[in-house]
């Protein structure tokens, strides 16, 4: 898609035929909306209210990481390496400037470094600098394999060298963080971690607990409460309740992955799919599809990601993927078998909370962070 094209489609804003809960309906994208920070097509662009691009800051490679931001220096993270083979090979954490639309290196990493999946920024509670804090993979060579070592690491801004932390052995991918009680939650090979954030396990969900509730150990995404309390919620085949005091599982629902923890606690935003976002509301303990693609007779999960929420707690930013049969293959596989061919359709949205309104374009976004 050419660059002509792309802006092109951003004119086509929230004509788009959507399902929604009673009382919420498309509106004018809201004047005070924040910046929005956006991963698309494997770049890296600000948005602006009405969700057309303020900034284009390039690629960012093929690496899954998300958006970091420190709100003190306006200032968005992530990690950058090439994008194909014809760009020299390269591996850096970058800084991205909200005010000025400029990007500059924080630190070259070795080529057999990567960050990935995780990155908070962590402010500082005695007025000194903040820290990133997000997972490295490291690839070391093994007799006649290569092996991939993840350690949590922590970097100051201007500092020569990450600051790196071992991190539980079987503990494979993070889920959640939390900066008021200072723990992770990672899956691991034996089940669900509650870490330190020196990455030593304090608390073991075991795998083979109740049959009831097997589901959270598939660990596609996890939501610390935000009053602190000793409770997290853990997406898979449904959400799942963990009291981290009794280290006991309760079953929410019955199906819904990424899970997100609204700001005041009442209720969890998640996804059943793709095409739709739902809410969780704890008092009632019903469940609500907020938001959808009409007519989905090919659900999956494959471009669902958790929403992201913004600080004041209003806004609500998100990516919804309808998928498609187009037809079937001329050509038969390795089975004789035609095999399906789908297109994926994408709207990139943004929900005002407050007045139950919407606003859309076409897009899909691998990550979003607000500035």
């Amino acid at each position: 898609m050419s660059e002509d094209e792309f802006y092109g489609q951003l004119l086509k804003m929230s004509d788009y035929n959507l399902d929604t809960a009673d009382g919420w309906q498309a509106g004018a994208p809201n004047a005070d909306v924040p910046p929005l920070l956006a991963e698309e097509e494997g770049r890296l662009r600000l948005l602006g209210s009405d969700l057309r691009p303020v900034h284009d800051y390039g690629a960012v490679g093929p690496v899954d990481c998300p958006i970091a931001y420190d709100p003190v220096r306006g200032l968005a993270f992530r990690y950058v390496c090439a994008s194909g083979y014809k760009r020299g090979d390269f591996s850096q954490l970058r800084a991205f400037s909200v005010d000025r639309g400029e990007s500059y290196l924080l630190k070259e990493l070795s080529l057999n470094q990567w960050g990935l999946w995780f990155l908070e920024w962590i402010d500082s509670k005695e007025r000194e600098p903040g820290q990133l804090f997000g997972l490295l993979a490291i690839d070391r060579p093994a007799e006649d394999q290569i092996v991939i070592e993840h350690r949590l690491f922590s970097y100051k801004l201007g500092e020569a060298h990450l600051r790196l932390r071992p991190l539980s052995r079987d503990a494979y991918k993070p889920l959640a963080l939390s900066r008021r009680r200072r723990e992770l939650v990672f899956a691991g090979a034996e089940g669900i971690y509650l870490l330190s954030l020196r990455g030593e396990r304090k608390l073991t969900l075991p795998a083979d607990a109740d049959a009831g509730t097997q589901g959270a150990f598939h660990g596609q995404g996890a939501a610390f409460c935000p009053e602190g309390a000793a409770r997290v919620v853990i997406g898979g085949d449904g959400l799942h309740l963990w009291d981290l005091e009794r280290n006991v599982l309760q079953r929410l629902t019955r199906n819904g992955r990424h899970p997100v923890w609204s700001p005041n606690g009442k209720g969890i935003w998640y996804r059943e799919s793709s095409a739709d976002l739902h809410y969780y509301d704890f008092a009632e303990d019903v469940t609500r599809q907020i938001i959808g693609l009409p007519n989905q007779r090919h659900p999956e999960f494959w471009h669902a990601r958790p929403v992201c929420l913004s600080n004041c707690g209003r806004y609500l930013a998100t990516s919804l993927t309808e998928k498609v049969l187009r037809g079937v293959s001329q050509k038969g596989s390795a089975t004789g078998q035609r095999e399906r061919v789908y297109r994926h359709n994408h709207r990139l949205l943004v929900l005002d909370l407050e007045s139950k309104t919407y606003w859309s374009r076409e897009g899909f976004a691998n990550h979003l962070c607000w500035a």
